[in-house]
Formats: C-alpha cells, sequence, structure tokens
C-alpha cells in the first residue's frame, strides 16, 4: 500500500495507515479527524440520559461488554455509511479514574446515578508521613485485578475482534492527588517535598508494572485511554494531567515532569490530556520528553498558544468542550470553520470532533437536567454530521 493509497478508502487498515503516519509527523494532505466513540465514553452517557443505573455498567464485566459491543455494532455502520471519520474502534476496560488509586487502598463507590468516585486513603488532616505506612502495592492489588480479568475475558469473548485499550490512567500525579486528600497533598507540595516525591515514585513505579502485565494479556494493545486515539503499542502512552491547569509551573516542573520523562522513556513517549486552560505550563510541556501528543478543550485553551510552540513538532488533538474560558465555540462547525481559517499544515494534527450540531452549552444543560437533546430528535442532521466536516475541511485540505 503506497501514501496515496492509504487516503482512499475507509478501510480498518487504511485508517491505521493514517494513524501511523501522524505519529511519524508526516506531510498529511488533511488533518485527521475522527469522532470519540469509545463505548464506554458513549453508553453511560446514553444511560444517563435515559435515567438507567450505570452501576452494572461499570462493575459487571458482562454487562460492560454486552453494552459496548451493541454500540460498537451501531458506530461501525454509522462510520461505514455516513461519518467516514478516523476513528479506530476499541474495547476499554473501564472502572473509572481511580483504578490505581484503589491499589493504594482508597475505596471507590459504583453508585447507580454517577461515574464511579474515588475516595482518598490518607485523609484531611492526617500527618503527611502517612505515606510511609503505604505498602507499595501489587499489580493486583485493588481495581487492576478487576481490570486484568475484563481484558481476558473482553479478548476470550470477542477472540481479538478489536484492539483493547488501556484503562483509565491517570498520571502519576493526577493519581497522588486521589491518594492523598487533595487539599493537604497541595500543601504538602509546598510543605513536605520529601513524602510528596516518595508517594510519586511509588505511582510512577505501579503505572510501569501495570502497564507491561496489562499488554502482555491482549493481542493488539493500544496504550491510549483518551483521547479515544488509535497509538500502535510501543509509541508511547496516554495520561491525564488535569491537576496541570491548577498548579504552577514550578510545581508541575518539581512534582510531575520527572515522572512523565520516566514514563516516556520506558514507553517510547507520550501523550497528555488536561482539561482546563494550562497556557502558564508550555515551557514545561516542552520539556517533557518525546512528547508524542497534547490533547486539550479549543474553548479552555488558546488553540493558536499551542500551535506557535508545538506545531509540526508535537501531535495537537483538540476538541470542543463546553467550559468557555478563553472562546466560546458553540458547535463542531464553527470550531472547524475556525481551524481551516488558519489555512495551516496537516502535519500533526488530529481534530477530536463529537457531533456537536447544535449549541454545546445548551446541549449539556439539557443532559444534565435530564431532559431529551434535540441533537438527538434530529436524526438526519446528526447522520450528515461526517459530510459536513468533510465540506468545511475541503475548503483548505484536498
Amino acid at each position: 500500500m503506497t501514501k496515496k493509497d492509504i487516503w482512499k478508502g475507509n478501510s480498518i487498515e487504511n485508517r491505521k495507515a493514517r494513524w501511523q503516519a501522524l505519529w511519524a509527523l508526516e506531510e498529511l494532505p488533511r488533518p485527521l479527524w475522527f469522532v470519540p466513540a469509545d463505548p464506554m465514553l458513549a453508553v453511560p452517557l446514553d444511560f444517563f440520559k435515559k435515567q438507567l443505573s450505570v452501576k452494572d455498567l461499570f462493575h459487571d464485566k458482562d454487562v460492560q461488554l454486552r453494552e459496548s459491543l451493541k454500540f460498537a455494532s451501531f458506530f461501525e455502520n454509522l462510520q461505514r455509511d455516513f461519518f467516514h471519520d478516523d476513528y479506530v474502534l476499541r474495547l476499554q476496560p473501564q472502572l473509572g479514574i481511580g483504578v490505581f488509586a484503589s491499589a493504594f487502598g482508597c475505596a471507590v463507590d459504583f453508585a447507580d446515578d454517577q461515574y464511579p468516585m474515588t475516595h482518598p486513603v490518607i485523609q484531611s488532616g492526617e500527618p503527611a508521613s502517612k505515606v510511609y505506612e503505604l505498602a507499595q502495592p501489587d499489580i493486583h492489588s485493588g481495581l487492576l485485578k478487576d481490570t486484568l480479568e475484563y481484558a481476558d475475558y473482553f479478548r476470550l469473548i470477542t477472540g481479538d475482534r478489536y484492539p483493547i485499550a488501556m484503562t483509565d490512567l491517570q498520571g502519576p500525579l493526577d493519581t497522588a492527588y486521589l491518594v492523598w486528600d487533595s487539599s493537604d497533598f497541595m500543601i504538602a507540595m509546598l510543605e513536605h517535598s520529601r513524602e510528596v516525591h516518595h508517594l510519586m515514585r511509588q505511582v510512577t513505579d505501579l503505572i510501569i508494572k501495570f502497564m507491561k502485565k496489562i499488554k502482555a494479556h491482549v493481542r493488539e494493545f493500544v496504550p491510549a485511554h483518551f483521547p479515544p486515539v488509535y497509538l500502535p503499542d510501543g509509541l508511547g502512552l496516554s495520561i491525564s494531567e488535569d491537576v496541570l491547569a491548577m498548579i504552577s509551573p514550578k510545581l508541575y516542573e518539581e512534582y510531575s515532569l520527572p515522572y512523565i520523562n520516566q514514563l516516556s522513556e520506558e514507553f517510547g513517549g507520550v501523550i497528555i490530556h488536561s482539561c482546563g486552560n494550562f497556557e502558564h505550563q508550555l515551557n514545561v510541556l516542552s520539556k517533557v520528553h518525546q512528547l508524542r501528543g497534547i490533547n486539550f478543550g479549543v474553548n479552555e485553551m488558546s488553540f493558536e498558544s499551542l500551535y506557535s510552540m508545538f506545531g509540526g513538532k508535537t501531535v495537537l488533538i483538540p476538541h470542543l468542550s463546553s467550559a468557555s474560558i478563553i472562546a466560546d465555540y458553540q458547535t463542531a462547525y464553527e470550531w472547524v470553520e475556525h481551524f481551516v481559517s488558519l489555512k495551516l499544515p496537516a502535519k500533526g494534527i488530529a481534530l477530536m470532533l463529537a457531533p456537536d450540531i447544535e449549541n454545546i452549552h445548551a446541549t449539556d444543560m439539557k443532559m444534565a437536567l435530564g431532559e431529551q437533546s434535540s441533537n438527538t430528535s434530529n436524526l438526519w442532521k446528526t447522520l450528515m454530521f461526517g459530510n459536513q466536516i468533510r465540506k468545511i475541511l475541503k475548503k483548505t485540505y484536498r
């Protein structure tokens, strides 16, 4: 297959080859664009909308696999007949953001009406020395054992039909922030440096050991939990670093950078996701070894600022979000129209585009209130989402 051939048609092989070209920072005829259609992103939202319990969806591997396969079948048809985007379907063992924190003894509650909730094992008011009482967890500790069982079960039932993605991976700093009461942890970064680094080393070691274990359990492993990109094993891993937006560059460089670099060197690169505005951290991010990609919300972070520093050198994965901090794009179409107006090279750009065809703020408010969104009732406009995105992109890209 030649480089030109990978842009003809939308077979799974072509899509995977396009992602390979993206990570290699090759010149591309157009940016990649993908609907973030991971089943365990979409299905919980649908359950919330229908006021169905999500407890078993997270806590029962049979339910999770059944609902994931049901959605995967639905999206395969939607992608083939209408969207024609670059997303590569995968399954993901998903037990919430606290799987690694649970290995340190954090309790995780599985409720009917919300995502799994993680409670710190080092609680407010306890001395910083409590970190020394935490044993180095095993890769089968807490929910990590369940995660491996989910991965084994998914592979057993599906017969390797889909790649299996890494479970939710909060980075070392985010996980430490879950293990230790968040307010006390912030203070500890200023007053108890030794104890914070002790915990950071424990978390990082656990992530490395578990990553090696889970990849050995599946045939095709995708080491990116979010954003839901196709990242071939060996090109790194993705981590969520939402604390990135909340602390100073000095603290982030001291307490996160060394451990991110350790992960990057171990696995061949790193993709960083953060919500919020982290523009103050760009100089620190430039020190990350093999920074493979950055995922961010374009209403929260300036795309232009990120592109001016990282464009063409690191893959940028912008998405539309309802939190308006520095911009107020209200639909996916409005954001993509702005993007194409910049007339930038396509190299190193992957647009994450949910079919937000109406005002995203109003849609999210309706969802929060349990109201039916017109996004779903206006089915034809949703089906035409891919067609409209391609029309907009063709204004600048062939």
